[in-house]
């Protein structure tokens, strides 16, 4: 398969690895500028810049990206530039004797981050609009498929019934949940459903009276008040928003304050 296309493939389908690429060569190298070989996370790989402990020192650095990944921050893209020599001896020299040098940079692609937004209504539409230029993959949910036929590629839309019971997604801790449905019963129903889940973001559209209720359903349904405290809700930085655009702006400042984990007043 040709690498571009695999990188592609395994890009769509949320797969982690770092793409290891020769960008530089002095004297005798085993492969030309340009080379590339993708490594996953078990130490396989797909493609080659050259073999031998040359190519065992590259993969090394890769894994050792990932070790990086985990300790950073969300939003964050750990790479690396070095350049390897090939010597028996001395700094980075990888024991072949071609007397030549290569420099590899190392970036590390992660599963895309998730905006998942439950109601597809006036002030999804414009969350979708500012947060396009957040490298967010965007889906979007509702009941109503006139509303969905607003949305277009390359945002996501799923289908499901009224009671947002139908066709839900799978949700892991590279989603950020925004429930904004046309109805409160229908918010709650939906935040039962997902508090659970370990994602990074849970937020739920309402007012302070709202949210006293809700609490109080989410109690007699049976959550614990240690998932109720990871709710943001009523949802959004308090800016004095009024309209949808502006709540929708104050949703995604409070998406990028828990991307970039800062701690915001609320």
């Amino acid at each position: 398969m040709d690498i571009l296309k695999e990188i592609a493939e395994k890009r769509e389908s949320g797969h982690t690895f770092v793409l290891a690429t020769m960008v530089r060569t002095q004297g005798s190298a085993p492969r030309d500028v340009g080379a590339k070989m993708l490594v996953f996370p078990d130490g396989s790989i797909s493609g080659t810049i050259g073999g031998g402990n040359f190519e065992k020192m590259v993969i090394d650095d890769c894994l050792g990206l990932f070790k990086v990944s985990d300790q950073a921050g969300r939003g964050d893209t750990p790479t690396l530039l070095k350049t390897y020599r090939f010597s028996r001896s001395g700094p980075e020299a990888t024991g072949m004797c071609c007397g030549g040098e290569a420099d590899v940079f190392m970036e590390l692609f992660s599963p895309p981050e998730r905006l998942i937004v439950f109601g597809g209504g006036h002030i999804a539409r414009d969350l979708v609009k500012i947060a396009a230029g957040l490298d967010f993959r965007i889906t979007i949910i509702d009941d109503r498929q006139d509303i969905l036929n607003q949305y277009l590629k390359p945002i996501e839309t799923i289908l499901t019934d009224s009671e947002y019971e139908e066709n839900l997604p799978p949700l892991d801790e590279n989603c950020y949940v925004v429930i904004v449905t046309r109805s409160h019963v229908v918010d709650r129903r939906v935040l039962a459903r997902v508090i659970r889940e370990n994602v990074a973001y849970l937020g739920m559209i309402g007012s302070r009276t709202k949210v006293s209720e809700t609490v109080a359903f989410l109690k007699a349904y049976g959550i614990e008040e240690s998932l109720l405290s990871k709710v943001h809700t009523p949802i959004g930085l308090d800016i004095g928003a009024e309209g949808p655009y502006e709540i929708a702006l104050s949703i995604t400042a409070e998406l990028i304050a828990a991307r970039r984990k800062a701690t915001v007043s609320r």
